[in-house]
């Protein structure tokens, strides 16, 4: 082989080695590109799915009853839950308390029309104990689901030249029907809409709130609102009232074995009528906004004053020493829970 020969074969393949580089690096360009959409719809399709998570359980701390009237309040709370979602992730971010821009613009993606529902009586329910069923009552339960579109953005349509007579690649990058996905937060879209949701039960029947969180301050008791706490009044006195159904004399029968005389006073004869001694019902809860846990029963209610029922009843003797505790704590730094007292 002649030295000239030699040369123009390693000029042939240097040539041939540059011609494959740009073909490849061409080549490689369009997979970092999809790698790059892809990854970003990855990461925004969660986005979808934080959204209504964070509603399913933003709705959680709002109002959820008005015991023992309605628990219809749970669904104004999730639909405030689910538009307080939706307009923090209207741009895919969800950390702001302000409203985003509606949209999020990121390298060959946009993320648009965030969508967040949730709505209440989804079949996820518990009823609890059937005694408790006049007031507790069940809701059925909430789902919140979100869905968006994601849409691509300055993602090149063609590779090169694109398809087009006498061009080189004939085949395009990103078909037309894949460049708008609708996302949803729970499988796919069907028909253009998602319809899966994420469900949950709510409503603890705890009492709660202002109206529900007040000291049950003794009025008259076995009357219709005894007590300055009517739904808490209401709440207990709902568990209370059907188990003395099916005991009528257990109440006497236990006093008159322990004590050998029955502390019913005969005036709840009068009060709540003839034979009914075994379902009278009293009830006080006594809180720290009164003196010393201490509550005065008015003068018109002698069966609280005969049979009292607060912790610190002013003739409880008994129940005197919660009172006591409480001024001890209360003059020593409010130590309580483990914190030691002087």
């Amino acid at each position: 082989m002649t030295p000239r020969r030699s040369r123009r074969q390693r000029r042939n393949a240097r040539g041939q080695a540059l011609l494959e580089a740009a073909i490849g690096t061409t080549l490689f360009v369009t997979i970092i590109a999809f790698g790059i959409h892809f990854a970003e719809v990855g990461f925004l399709s969660l986005k979808v799915q934080e959204a209504a998570v964070s509603a399913l359980w933003d709705g959680t701390h709002g109002e959820m009853h008005t015991i023992p009237v309605s628990y219809d309040d749970a669904e104004d709370s999730m639909r405030d839950a689910a538009a307080n979602a939706e307009a923090r992730y209207s741009d895919f971010k969800g950390l702001s308390s302000a409203p985003g821009a509606g949209r999020i613009t990121q390298v060959f993606t946009q993320g648009t029309g965030m969508q967040v529902r949730c709505g209440m009586d989804v079949g996820v329910g518990w009823t609890g104990a059937i005694p408790t069923r006049l007031v507790y009552r069940d809701n059925g339960g909430t789902a919140c689901g979100a869905q968006a579109t994601l849409s691509t953005w300055r993602f090149p349509s063609s590779f090169l030249d694109g398809p087009s007579d006498g061009a080189l690649y004939q085949k395009q990058n990103l078909d037309n029907s894949l460049t708008n996905l609708r996302v949803c937060a729970v499988g796919r879209a069907v028909g253009g809409t998602c319809n899966g949701r994420f469900s949950m039960l709510v409503d603890d029947w705890g009492l709660a709130g202002p109206l529900e969180s007040a000291t049950c301050n003794i009025l008259m008791q076995d009357q219709l609102i005894p007590c300055t706490n009517a739904p808490m009044h209401a709440a207990v006195w709902s568990t209370y009232a059907p188990t003395t159904l099916p005991i009528p004399t257990a109440a006497s029968n236990l006093a008159q074995a322990t004590l050998f005389w029955n502390p019913l006073p005969p005036t709840a004869l009068a009060m709540v009528g003839l034979g009914m001694m075994e379902k009278t019902f009293w009830m006080s809860a006594a809180g720290e906004d009164v003196v010393n846990f201490i509550q005065a029963p008015p003068l018109m209610d002698p069966i609280s004053r005969i049979w009292p029922t607060t912790p610190g009843s002013i003739i409880g003797v008994t129940t005197f020493p919660y009172g006591a505790a409480h001024l001890e704590r209360f003059g020593n730094g409010g130590c309580f829970l483990g914190k030691d007292c002087d």
